[in-house]
């Protein structure tokens, strides 16, 4: 390329950038390098004086000429390529961020049970006269001295048991602790997962006591003089007309042990007039009553209320169907006031609406109920789902969202089912076993007792086709290869020694060793048998 045709360019460039706050007289000098530069944006100011030719400098000549002639305007959407409207992005970006705060509400529903947005959440008609049924007799344990209750609240897990409490516990804290600082009602908060043990039970009643009643609290109290502390801070709280709340979750947990000090000493407490306070346990075990003492239970008033789990026939109902639990996760109350925007709150109820009364969704959900996932807990996962697909493109629900929300749910019941249908009989025998065992009540079984059962089913079918010992422990021992069946310490493998001996726990539902064993073409009728049996179907049903 001749020397003399790149050097006007290149004086061009470099006056552009001395002149760049010139006057507006000189126009001309400063733009036709932008032309150039943007052909070859990917190179600097040597690259241009190599590459450009003769042609290209006559096309930016040609170009400068017309951009002369064109207004500011113009020239600033050539440059910068199409763009909309100046107003369409700003309501754009104020639309996605009102769907993203729908989004959030709703989001912070399902995953914070404590929130404002859980507490607007309408529920079923069976979980609302729970409701009734345990607020009415709380408030009247707040307003009347000495009128001391307990209570059960029973029902499978994923029912709502602990949605009801928190909701009661809400509406009683809103209605009595109207003073800050000063509280009319305490809530004391216990599990079985954690508090089993005396000595760390009532350390934590007297810490969660402490805390609600601002007064002091010492770690280093022994066990004694908890149990002291505890019924002197009732009396005194009941001299002033306070009561407290103990909250006892996973109640059948406590309910096992050998010796029942901690629900003794609860209930005994409440045997006073002079004192006002409620006992309320949550349990999934129905015959919870049976596993009290005498002593305890002759100091239980045997009031319970059992929360069903939805049925097929409830598949038409407006509230009490999977569509109907699953719209009241989605939709966004009409009494959120201004802290979102009203238009995009209707839009998203609107959409939501639309989608849960199409056909293809129905089906879907209905398919989910009969497989066993129409529990609300499944159909909470399926709501988040939802959400989480909303995070990826935010703006209105898709009726895709929701479909996609139940495969992911029911997805896993398919894998799961897989696996059981590729294991072999003898392995298949092992599992139905263990299954069981746990339907009659029992957490966890070893080896020795899931080995009894399958002797026992063995006798029972009259096949006489028993495997050894040892056999049937390599089957065992596949099946938690295969994490069908897991150790309940995960640090038993590692132990190694009698492994027989090591608690161990199946981790499937009902439906997908059902839908296993269909899979499996040699599967005997006496397995299919042993678990539509109906006496281990109502001794489960009781437990």
């Amino acid at each position: 390329m001749p020397p003399k045709k790149t050097a006007p360019i290149s004086q061009g460039i470099v006056t552009s950038h001395r002149t760049r706050s010139a006057p507006a007289e000189q126009p001309v000098v400063a733009s036709p390098p932008k032309k150039p530069k943007q052909y070859a944006s990917s190179t600097d100011d040597s690259d241009i004086e190599v590459d450009i030719c003769d042609e290209s400098q006559a096309a930016a000549s040609s170009l400068l000429q017309e951009e002369q002639q064109q207004p500011d305007d113009d020239f600033d959407e050539q440059t910068s390529g199409p763009a909309p409207c100046p107003a369409g992005p700003a309501e754009l970006t104020e639309s996605l961020h009102s769907f993203a705060a729908v989004t959030a509400y709703l989001r912070s529903r399902l995953l914070d049970t404590f929130s404002t947005a859980a507490a607007s959440m309408e529920m079923r008609s069976k979980l609302q006269e729970a409701y009734s049924n345990l607020l009415n007799l709380l408030s009247n344990t707040a307003e009347t001295p000495g009128a001391n209750h307990s209570f059960l609240l029973l029902g499978a897990r994923g029912t709502g048991k602990s949605l009801v409490m928190q909701r009661v516990l809400t509406e009683l804290e809103a209605k009595y602790n109207v003073h800050e600082g000063k509280p009319t009602v305490g809530i004391v908060r216990l599990t079985g997962l954690a508090h089993t043990e005396d000595v760390v039970a009532f350390r934590e009643i007297a810490r969660q006591l402490c805390k609600a009643f601002n007064c002091k609290y010492s770690k280093a109290s022994s066990l004694a003089e908890n149990l002291t502390f505890l019924r002197e801070m009732l009396r005194e709280l009941g001299r002033g007309h306070k009561v407290v709340v103990f909250v006892l979750d996973e109640f059948d947990l406590f309910a096992k042990k050998a010796k029942q000090t901690t629900l003794y000493n609860l209930l005994d407490a409440m045997q006073t007039a002079d004192m006002q306070a409620a006992v309320v346990g949550l349990s999934c075990r129905h015959d919870v009553m049976e596993l009290l003492e005498k002593r305890v239970r002759s100091r239980f008033s045997h009031r319970k209320q059992l929360i069903p789990e939805m049925e097929e026939k409830d598949l038409d109902s407006a509230a009490d169907s999977p569509r109907g639990v699953l719209a009241a996760m989605l939709t966004v109350p009409d009494s959120t006031g201004d802290s979102m925007p009203h238009g995009p709150v209707q839009q998203w109820n609107a959409a939501i609406a639309q989608i849960l009364s199409a056909d293809v969704v129905m089906q879907q959900l209905k398919l989910m109920m009969t497989q066993g996932h129409g529990r609300p807990r499944d159909l909470a996962d399926v709501a988040m789902e939802v959400m989480l697909a909303m995070e990826c493109q935010p703006g209105v629900p898709q009726q895709q969202a929701v479909l996609e929300g139940i495969a992911s749910v029911t997805q896993l019941q398919h894998q799961q089912a897989t696996m059981v249908g590729s294991c072999s009989v003898l392995e298949l025998f092992i599992l139905v076993s263990t299954y069981r065992i746990k339907r009659r009540g029992h957490d966890s079984a070893n080896f020795e007792m899931v080995h009894d059962e399958y002797c026992k089913l063995l006798e029972q079918g009259g096949s006489g086709d028993r495997r050894s010992k040892a056999a049937a422990l390599r089957a065992f021992e596949r099946l938690i290869a295969l994490s069908l069946v897991s150790y309940v310490d995960n640090r038993a493998e590692e132990k190694g020694g009698l492994r027989e001996f090591h608690a161990a726990r199946v981790n499937l539902v009902l439906q997908e060793i059902e839908a296993g064993l269909k899979m499996q073409k040699s599967c005997p009728s006496l397995l299919k048998n042993a678990l539509s049996n109906e006496a281990v179907r109502n001794t489960f049903a009781h437990g």
